[in-house]
């Protein structure tokens, strides 16, 4: 075979130089199509989507354990009413406890007459500066247009507070064995100590709503005889004051009846948790009663403060003709300061009036009761231990993310005990000082669960991921698409925007990119808010526009025999090839 081979190649040997070098040839341009096929640089891409963007801090922590607090009243006295019992449940400003009030509420009222004199006073001085004697008579009379005007709208609003509070007390609206009401609410109390309580409530009703109804008529009659026409201060004066005086007489009743209602109502719940009932049964006209009362209790006051007002002011407008004299100007200073003092004396009254009222701070379970009826009380005495019922997160957080958290922002809790449980809940405190712990700063943030679940238990282990930021509605790109040189940000994005849609829907199933001819172009963006994933891109690009999120570069030997086919560069050239401007902001 070989010998043939040697006969033809000495016989042909032109022949067999060509072919020789045809085959070299051949060889040599095959394999450098091969190379350059398989050195050819790729790209993945990505569309521009809109939607929602969110950032969020993580951190884990421990469920804190329910707050024990001992509710202590602001003032001393003598406890007259016990409203609570051990293990009960509470809503936040459930009535606990009261003290005697007496003495505060001469206070208070003192202290309101106190004022009203001191304005009137300072009325009378500012009349007296300036205003003329007829300025003076026009005011007067209007001062008492007005006080009519007060006087008539308090008793029309009387008539019908007046039946609503005889209803609440004589009415037969319970159709129970006895009547009127009074004796019906009676009937529903069981128990003899309640009963005993209770009717100490209604006996006060009963006085109070008596004493009101003849201020009443008598004032409705010295009304009636009023001469619209004709107002005269000798009849209109006194009207205002007995109007003024029935006035605080029936707010008393309103207050009675309103605390014999409420002590009824929290017998009667009582009894049906004693009795083993699952939700307490309370009767729709009793609770009907018990929102008119305090409706009426509001209507009241703004009347006293009507009727009160004008009355000031005809004092004012009185004393003010009487003595028209100038006065000192460094008594409108005096006056004014006194004014401010009387008032601050007033608000002290109202909220020593208010510390006497000793109400639950927090919904809760009521776990021991430490005083009763008849007892004498301090501002250091305990009156009522409370606990919370809700659960709290207690997470710790770096510096960093501390100070990107902010009370009322929402968190989504999960716990390593319970995997299928989510719970979200609601940031409300943050550490003002953190604690330091090997140069480490933590800061201890404490989150409010929305709901809660039975399945959670103090000192469990829990994760919280706190939203800090979200948008909607925003465009956005993948943080690989984003670059950035001298201070600018720029994604890059094919030239020919169709026929790399078309690649890419071909390519739909490959990870080895796609191949762009020509080279892409460098775009300018602006970025927004953006998180571990997706950046917000606020100008450049627009919905459904192609990026590169990676560049899929060929082997050492061919990326070298491609180096002049470079992308260009942000600021307008290239480092081989042809040289192209940056795309500009859209």
């Amino acid at each position: 075979m070989f010998q043939k081979i040697k006969q033809f190649i000495s016989q042909h040997k032109i022949t067999t130089v060509f072919l020789v070098l045809v085959i070299i040839l051949g060889s040599y341009f095959g394999y450098q199509k091969l190379g350059s096929s398989s050195a050819v640089t790729r790209y993945a891409l990505a569309a521009v989507q809109q939607g929602t963007i969110i950032t969020s801090v993580s951190g884990s922590g421990q469920v804190s354990v329910s707050n024990q607090v001992d509710v202590k009243p602001k003032a001393s006295g003598d406890v007259i009413y016990v409203g609570v019992k051990n293990g009960q449940q509470v809503k936040t400003g459930t009535l606990l406890a009261q003290l005697d009030i007496t003495d505060a509420q001469k206070a208070v009222r003192d202290a309101q007459l106190a004022l009203d004199n001191a304005r009137i006073s300072l009325e009378k001085f500012k009349i007296d500066q300036g205003t003329s004697q007829q300025n003076r008579t026009d005011s007067l009379e209007k001062s008492y247009e007005d006080g009519l005007n007060q006087i008539s709208n308090a008793f029309s609003e009387l008539v019908d507070i007046m039946n609503g509070a005889n209803d609440v007390l004589y009415g037969d609206t319970l159709k129970g064995s006895c009547s009127p009401n009074i004796c019906e609410y009676g009937n529903r109390i069981a128990d003899i100590d309640e009963l005993r309580a209770f009717n100490q409530f209604s006996h006060l009703a009963e006085d109070d709503f008596t004493a009101a109804e003849a201020s009443y008529e008598s004032a409705l009659s010295q009304y009636r005889e009023l001469r619209l026409l004709d107002i005269k201060p000798e009849t209109l004066k006194p009207t205002l004051d007995n109007t003024l005086s029935t006035l605080r007489l029936a707010v008393q009743a309103v207050k009675s009846e309103q605390n014999m209602i409420d002590a009824l109502i929290s017998d009667i719940n009582e009894q049906n948790k004693q009795a083993g009932a699952g939700v307490s049964a309370i009767p729709a006209q009793i609770t009907t009663y018990q929102k008119n009362l305090a409706s009426f209790f509001g209507t009241l006051n703004s009347c006293m403060s009507g009727v009160s007002g004008s009355i000031s002011s005809i004092r004012s407008q009185e004393q003010a003709i009487t003595s028209a004299g100038m006065g000192d100007p460094l008594d409108l200073t005096d006056q004014e300061n006194l004014i401010s003092q009387k008032e601050a004396a007033l608000s002290d009254a109202n909220d020593n009036l208010a510390h006497l009222y000793i109400r639950a701070p927090f919904a809760g379970t009521v776990a021991n009761v430490a005083v009763e009826k008849g007892d004498s009380v301090s501002s250091g005495t305990v009156v009522a231990t409370m606990i919370t019922n809700q659960s709290i997160a207690e997470i710790s957080l770096n510096e960093v993310d501390a100070a990107k958290v902010q009370v009322g922002q929402k968190a989504t809790l999960t716990f390593d005990a319970i995997t299928d449980l989510t719970i979200t809940g609601e940031v409300s405190e943050i550490d003002t000082l953190g604690t330091v712990s090997q140069g480490v700063v933590t800061y201890t943030v404490k989150i409010n669960f929305d709901t809660q679940d039975t399945r959670v238990k103090p000192g469990m282990s829990v994760s919280a991921d706190i939203i800090t930021n979200a948008k909607q509605n925003v465009l956005m790109v993948p943080n690989s698409a984003i670059k950035s040189a001298g201070g600018t940000s720029y994604v890059e994005v094919p030239q020919d925007a169709t026929a790399a849609s078309q690649l890419l829907a071909n390519a739909a199933n490959s990870t080895t990119g796609v191949i762009l001819n020509p080279a892409p172009l460098q775009q300018a963006v602006e970025i927004g808010l953006s998180n571990d994933t997706v950046s917000e891109v606020t100008s450049g690009l627009k919905a459904g526009d192609l990026v590169i999120t990676r560049t899929i570069t060929p082997s050492s030997t061919t990326t070298q025999a491609q180096s002049t086919q470079t992308t260009r560069s942000i600021f307008g050239g290239s480092s081989g090839g042809s040289t192209r401007n940056i795309t500009p902001l859209r």
